[in-house]
C-alpha cells in the first residue's frame, strides 16, 4: 500500500503546487473585485454595519456582537476571492448571532442552558429551558417578531419580516440542491462577473439593513447614542426612505 500512495515528499510538493495555483486563482478574482462597481458596494455595505454594530453593542447583550461584526468583514474578502457561496453562509450565520442577541439578552437562564451545550436541537417540552434554548432558526424568529409588535413604528415588524425573506434566499442558495443538478465541472471560484456581485450585494444588504434596524429597535438608547459617524452609515446602510420613517418617530422599543 505504501507503494502505491505517494510518498510525503510528494504529498510536500504537490500542496506547494496547490498553493501556487491557488494564489493565482485568488490574484485574479481580487483583481476582478478591484475593478468592480458592486464590490466597492458590497465592501461599504460591510463596513457600514461593521460600525453601526459597535455602537449598538453592550454589556448586556448574549451572545454579544463581535461575532456579528467579524462576519460584516469576512464577507467582502470572501466574494474578493470568489467564495461568495460561502459568505452566503455567513449572512445566514449573522442572522442566527443576531436573532439569538435579541431572545437570549431577554433570557438569560436560557443563555446559560445555551452556553452549556451549544449544539443540536432539543425536541422535549418536559424541559422548556432547553427546548426554548435550543430550537431552529424559525423560532428566534417569531419570537422577534413578536416583541416588535409592541415597536410604535411598525418599522422592527418590517425588518423582522424582510429578514424572513432574506433567509428564504440564503436557505435556497447554501443548499447543495443547486450543486446537484449541475452536470459539469464545478470551478475553483464563483461567478466575479458583475452582474453576480450585484445580485449579492443586494441580498447582503436586505440582511445587514434589516438586521441592524432590529437592533436598532431593540436597542433604542443605545441607537439614539449613536455617534456622528455611526449615524451617517446607518442612514446610508438603510437608505433613504427607512432613514426619514426613522427620524420621523416614535421608533424602537419602549
Amino acid at each position: 500500500m505504501s507503494k502505491i500512495l505517494p510518498t510525503s515528499a510528494k504529498i510536500r510538493e504537490q500542496v506547494v503546487g496547490y498553493i501556487a495555483d491557488s494564489e493565482s486563482i485568488a490574484e485574479a478574482c481580487l483583481r476582478a473585485a478591484g475593478s468592480s462597481a458592486a464590490f466597492h458596494e458590497i465592501y461599504e455595505i460591510s463596513l457600514s454595519t461593521y460600525t453601526v454594530l459597535a455602537g449598538l453593542a453592550g454589556g448586556s447583550l448574549r451572545p454579544r456582537l463581535n461575532p456579528a461584526r467579524s462576519i460584516a468583514v469576512r464577507v467582502p474578502f470572501l466574494v474578493g476571492v470568489g467564495q461568495s457561496s460561502v459568505a452566503e453562509t455567513e449572512l445566514r450565520r449573522f442572522v442566527e448571532l443576531v436573532l439569538w442577541a435579541v431572545y437570549f439578552t431577554d433570557h438569560p437562564i436560557e443563555w446559560k442552558r445555551f452556553v452549556d451545550k451549544t449544539s443540536g436541537f432539543s425536541k422535549d417540552l418536559r424541559r422548556p429551558i432547553s427546548y426554548a434554548a435550543h430550537r431552529e432558526l424559525g423560532f428566534y424568529m417569531e419570537y422577534a417578531l413578536e416583541l416588535m409588535e409592541a415597536e410604535p413604528s411598525g418599522l422592527g415588524v418590517a425588518a423582522v419580516e424582510n429578514v424572513k425573506q432574506g433567509v428564504k434566499k440564503l436557505n435556497a442558495a447554501v443548499h447543495a440542491g443547486r450543486l446537484a443538478l449541475t452536470t459539469g465541472k464545478i470551478p475553483p471560484h464563483d461567478d466575479m462577473k458583475e452582474a453576480a456581485m450585484l445580485g449579492f450585494s443586494k441580498i447582503q444588504r436586505l440582511v445587514f439593513a434589516n438586521c441592524t434596524l432590529l437592533l436598532a429597535a431593540y436597542r433604542r438608547s443605545a441607537f439614539d447614542q449613536l455617534n456622528a459617524v455611526s449615524r451617517a452609515y446607518f442612514d446610508w446602510l438603510v437608505g433613504h426612505k427607512l432613514r426619514r420613517d426613522v427620524r420621523r418617530g416614535p421608533f424602537g422599543l419602549p
